[in-house]
Order: C-alpha cells, then structure tokens, then sequence
C-alpha cells in the first residue's frame, strides 16, 4: 500500500510534472525538485521522520521544468544566496483553487482539538455551500492544524486570474470568517506552496492540549471536476463594491438607506424580523450574511444584507434562481412588513405578535459542574467506555429497553459528527409501557441548553427564544397533525442546516421561523399512526410491553417505596458526568474506512445506508 504522502502526489500532480518541495524550520529552509513522486515521496517522509522542521510544503500548480535542474530529485538542506526557489512566475497555470480554514489561536502553537474539529466543521459548511452554488465537490484535507478545501481549476497564470482567486478568497472570508476561524486570503498567488499530506505540522511543543498532527486528505471526490470560470467569476464577483445610492426619504422621514432621523439600522431591522446573521464590517459599513435565505426555500445559503457607510442598504442572494445578486432589499423589506403604505400599522402588530407569542426555553436550576463532576468524564473519555457508562446510567433508573436506550445515546452522539446526516428516534409502543419514562431518564444525561420536552404545537416549535443548535427535541404521545409531519420530514433533511418555516401571522405579515441545525428529534407514538414517510427516516425501536418487563417494573416500583432514598429529588451525579461529557466531545469528522465493504440485503431504501453509516459513525466518535 502506498504512504499517504505518495498517494497524495497521485491526486494532486500530474504525471511528470515539476514540484517544487520546500522543508521550513527554525534552522532555515531546506528545498528540492521533483519529477519523481515516488523519490519526493520517500524523501519527504525520511525529513519528516527525523522531526527536525515544523513542516514539509509542495507547490501546488506546476513549475516550469527548466527548474529540475536547480536540485534535481533531490533536497538540500543547505542553500546558498543565490538558491532560489519557484516564484509566481515559474508557474506555468493554474491547477488548484486552495481554500485554507485556519483556526484562531495565539500565534506559533498547534491548534487545541477542538479549534482543529471546529475549523474541519467549517471547511464542511463551505463546501456544502460551494455545491448550492453548483460547484463540484472539492478534495477535503486536514492541514494538522486546520482544514483544506482543494478545487480543480483550469486557469492561465496571469494578473486576471490572480484576482480572481484573489476575490474568491476574499469573497469566502468575508461570508465565513468568524472568532473562531477564517480563510486565509493570502494564498492566491500562484507559487503558494501547501502542506505535504502525510507528514507532520509542527507549531509549538508537541503537548496534550495543543498536539502535533499528520496532515491527511479527508475525502476526494471519485471524479474531480474542474471549476467553469462562470461560477469562479460569479463568485468572486457575488458581493457589490459600491455604495449604493440611497433612496430620498419618505413623506415621513424614512429613508431606505440614508442616514437621516427615523432611518433604518439594518441589524435592528434583522433582528425585530427574526432575521438570524453574522455581521462583519465591509466597504465602511456592515455586511450581514444570512443564516437562512428568506427569498427561496430551494437553498439555505447565499443571502447577505450590505449597509453601507451612507446607510443605503443592500439585499440580495448569490444563487442565479434567486436573483444572482441584484439588488432585492425593497423586496425583503416588503415581505415583513407589508407595502409601503400599511408598514407602520403592520410592524406594530408584528413586534405585539412577536412578544406575545415568544415561548421561552424551560429554565430548570444550572447544576454548577464540580471538578470531581468534569475529571470523572474526562477520564471516561480517555481511557473508559462512555457509550457503557451512558447505557448503565440509564439503567439505573429505567428497567430493560436496553436498545432505545442505546438508539438514543446514538441519536446525541450524531450531533457531534461533523458529516453525519442526523440520528432520530421513534419509539413504538401502547400508552403507560414507559417511552415517556425511557426519555425522561435518556434526557437528564442531556445538558439542560440542549433539551426541549413535553408537549408543544407545531407553532410554538418556531416561537422558541434561546433554543440552541444540537437540541434535543423530544415529543411525547402525540398525534402528529399532517403539518407536523411534514415540518418532521423537512428538519430530519434539513439535519446539517437550519430549517426555515414561512407562514404569516394573524395580521397577514409574511413571518420566516427557524428551527437551528443538527437538532434531533425523539417521538414517542403508538404503533400504527403517523406517515411511514417520517418513521422511515427515524430509527425506529419499540418499547418491550412483555408480561415480564411488566413485572419487572412492579418489582421495582415496590422495592423503592419501602427503601429509603437519599436526598436526590432533581438529577443522580452518573447524569452529570453523562453531561458533562456530551459537553467535553469535540465535534469530529469521522471516515468510515470499510464502508464499501458493507452489503445491504436491499439497496431499495436509500436512507438505510446513511442511516448505518451514522450509527458507525456514531460509535467511533464516543
């Protein structure tokens, strides 16, 4: 079997083309060029091995091949003044779009596991994003320290193609940059050199807390398809560069976008609408990129509101079915608040509806976790079985159903995959046989941010203040109305991303409701209701109602009202490291090794493989 580091010389290179190898650290540079891969590959490892530079980097597009000649197949560890390596103009074109999501840490140390999982979550999101917009799928790599997304282009080396990898990096920075990580718009010039999968980053000490990593590819793509210059340009171009020309104010003194008494600040207007955003500052002003886009149900991302410095605003989304980023701001603004004439009447009525009709997430006392609490699951995750810890936790209290409980310890866990598509759970059974009590007792393992229990209508679902990405929805004997399931069957789709509901208030104000990504859901129901096209998108496990779970439960019940219990009236401590350890479990993208060698009875089904591959996923990540 090849080394990761000469498979990667097979993706990313041409046969025969020129690399150039460059080895970075604190003694210097060391450099080489290849032609070979199976040379680079064994030299690159040899280095590696020895640990005596941070990193090992290759340029990605070819070199002219008049420069073998400088170290031919060969590195030297010793240059002199005059021993160059490749420069911009050495390159013969374009071959790689490099996307770099580097997590935010103090300079020259390795990222924590969480930065790392973080920034590999990121890289997934704009991929997913990129292929709304069209794109192909990208090879996907972990830099050791961060994330790499690589797109096969086709471009010539020149000014034009310059900037325009230039604004794309720019573009996705600006739409995807946050406290936590950013795309590093610095790598658009044509000589950029890139991590050697396969060997080492160094940055820092090797600690606990902050270790080195192999850099590896993730994913590639079973055709890598090259990039048109349409949706490059479009891309690159997706945001306007000039201020737009504010409109005169109204009779009343609201302007649409000047900078007058009564104006309109956009973030307020965001956040009274229930517009969710992240902002950032563009062009002298604020760019608000759109969680969710309120022009079309066909696509979550590509909507983003500009105010600009005048504090004209503008509106659009990037998708070409979705206007191709004209101006649509007058549109929106319609849409929440009715035509021009009625919109004082009908911002009033909407901001009463929206107070009156807020429901709060229940507020239970916060358990305050103590050291013994958080060192006991730390040591679990380390070196014990969270997974067997978890399920007798919920023995502890709730008799027999040993799979739904472990159906639902699956369900949390796929929360904390980065490319699972969601575990959900329906449990079957007659009413008074414990599925309410087989949640109750899987919930108190469930951080108190996360859970949303009881008995809700559909409506109320989307009137939630606070409710959290990753919450656990759990919905207990109901009788799932046909709107119900069908906003069932859109969140379990809609795993990865938030879900947004439109509908229109009392008043005929359009509302755009949002439920957050990578919530699960538990249904309890009895057996024979409810649409099979939502139970066939769920792991579906029936509580046991057998004479001798019954008796079993009698026993217990019995038993426990003649013992003398401690003082626990709320929650055990085995629930508090269950957790506390939900809460210490990075997000992680997990990559199932042996997947081609599994075999279905079937292949009718299609949700059946994703759902498999999500409990082995699952599983790997506890």
């Amino acid at each position: 079997m090849n080394h990761p580091t000469r498979s990667a010389c097979s993706i990313l290179f041409e046969p025969g083309q020129t690399v150039e190898v460059r080895l970075i650290g604190k003694r210097g540079t060391a450099s080489g060029y290849y032609n070979n891969f199976d040379r680079l590959s064994a030299d690159a490892v040899s280095f590696d091995n020895r640990g005596e530079y941070a990193g090992a980097y290759v340029t990605l597009n070819p070199v002219n091949p008049n420069l073998l000649a400088r170290r031919a197949n060969r590195i030297e560890t010793r240059l002199g003044k005059d021993e160059k390596s490749a420069g911009d103009n050495d390159i013969l074109s374009r071959r790689w779009l490099p996307i770099d999501i580097d997590p935010v840490r103090p300079s020259g140390v390795s990222s924590s596991d969480s930065e790392h999982a973080a920034a590999i979550e990121k890289a997934a999101r704009i991929s997913a994003y990129l292929t709304d917009l069209g794109w192909p799928e990208p090879v996907m790599a972990d830099s050791g320290n961060g994330a790499h997304l690589l797109y096969r282009i086709d471009l010539p080396n020149d000014t034009e193609s310059r900037d325009l990898v230039r604004s794309i990096l720019e573009t996705l920075d600006i739409l995807f940059s946050d406290e936590f990580s950013t795309v590093d718009t610095s790598v658009y010039n044509a000589a950029r050199i890139w991590k050697l999968y396969g060997t080492t980053s160094r940055k820092g000490d090797n600690i606990s807390s902050r270790p080195h990593r192999k850099a590896a590819i993730l994913s590639v793509p079973d055709e890598l398809e090259i990039v048109c210059l349409d949706l490059l340009s479009s891309l690159a171009t997706m945001l306007p560069q000039q201020e737009s020309e504010p409109e005169k104010p109204d009779s009343k003194g609201k302007g649409m976008g000047r900078k007058t008494e009564g104006a309109i600040d956009l973030a307020s207007w965001l956040d009274r609408n229930s517009l969710g955003y992240r902002q950032k500052a563009y062009a002298g002003g604020s760019l608000f990129v759109l969680d969710q886009c309120p022009f079309s149900s066909d696509h979550k991302n590509g909507a983003y509101a500009i105010q600009f410095s005048n504090g004209a605003i503008f509106a659009g989304c990037h998708h070409s079915s979705c206007g191709g980023g004209t101006q649509r701001w007058p549109e929106l603004r319609t849409m929440f608040e009715g035509p021009e004439s009625s919109r004082t009447r009908s911002t009033n009525k909407t901001n009463k509806n929206s107070e009156s009709s807020s429901v709060p997430l229940k507020q239970d006392d916060i358990h305050e976790v103590s050291d013994e609490i958080s060192k006991t699951a730390s040591a679990i995750l380390r070196g014990g079985d969270p997974l067997a810890y978890m399920l007798e936790t919920f023995a502890l209290d709730h008799i027999g159903d040993p799979v739904v409980a472990e159906c639902l310890v699956m369900s949390l866990a796929s929360r904390k995959v980065i490319n699972a598509r969601g575990l959900h759970v329906s449990v079957t059974g007659e009413s008074g046989k414990g599925k309410s009590h087989a949640f109750e007792t899987m919930m108190n393992q469930v951080p108190l941010e996360f859970r949303l229990e009881g008995r809700m209508s559909e409506k109320a679902l989307f009137y939630i203040k606070g409710m959290q990405p990753g919450s656990v929805i759990a919905l207990d004997d109901v009788a799932l109305s046909d709107q119900m399931q069908e906003i069932l069957k859109g969140v379990t789709t809609s795993f990865r991303r938030p879900f947004t509901y439109r509908t229109v208030s009392k008043d005929r104000v359009g509302e755009t409701c949002i439920i957050p990504e990578r919530c699960v859901w538990w249904i309890a129901k009895v057996d024979g209701t409810g649409d099979d096209q939502v139970w066939n998108r769920m792991l579906t496990c029936w509580i046991d109602d057998s004479e001798e779970q019954d008796a079993a439960v009698l026993e217990r019940t019995l038993s426990e009202a003649e013992g003398l219990r401690p003082d626990r009236i709320d929650i055990r401590d085995e629930a508090l490291v269950c957790q506390e350890i939900w809460r210490q479990i990075s997000p992680a993208w997990v990559v199932v090794p042996f997947a081609k060698k599994i075999r279905f009875s079937s292949a009718l089904n299609r949700r059946n493989p994703d759902m498999v591959l999500d409990l082995v996923k699952a599983h790997a990540t506890l």
